[in-house]
């Protein structure tokens, strides 16, 4: 074989490794990002069901005053089983959490593939600098301080 032809060859190789290890962090990133949509969109509906149970009557099994009831209640009330619930689609360990306090609903999702944890909270009574009403606030926190 020529000079050329190893110099091409050498070439080639290096090329093909850094395109390699280039998908492979670019497949990270994304399963990363997948993740963390997936707990977005869980916590997201999750608090969404909690506002539609918290519009109904208490008669029809409804909350109207969360210091009456805890997380599991809740879970149990929408179908979840309890107040752990599992995030599909964000990794082997991804869950969502329910909890409450005597006038606002939360629920914490995380997982180990995702780079933060996703807290996403119902408060009826939760309005914006220009009053209009805004139940449902998400809000993002490091993996690492939970």
């Amino acid at each position: 074989m020529g000079q050329q032809q190893l110099l091409l060859l050498v070439l080639s190789t290096v090329i093909v490794g850094l395109a390699t290890v280039a998908g492979i962090q670019a497949f990270s990133d994304n399963q990363a990002q997948a993740s963390q949509d997936a707990l977005v969109q869980k916590g997201t509906s999750i608090a969404s069901d909690i506002q539609g149970l918290y519009g109904k009557p208490a008669q029809l099994g409804g909350v109207d005053d969360f210091s009456n009831v805890d997380g599991s209640d809740i879970g149990n009330r929408l179908g979840y089983g309890g107040a752990t619930v599992d995030a599909e689609g964000a990794g082997s360990d991804g869950e969502c959490t329910i909890s409450t306090s005597s006038d606002q609903a939360s629920v914490a999702c995380t997982s180990g593939n995702a780079p933060q944890k996703v807290t996403v909270t119902f408060d009826p009574d939760n309005t914006d600098d220009d009053g209009n009403s805004r139940p449902v606030t998400t809000s993002f926190t490091s993996s690492s301080s939970s």
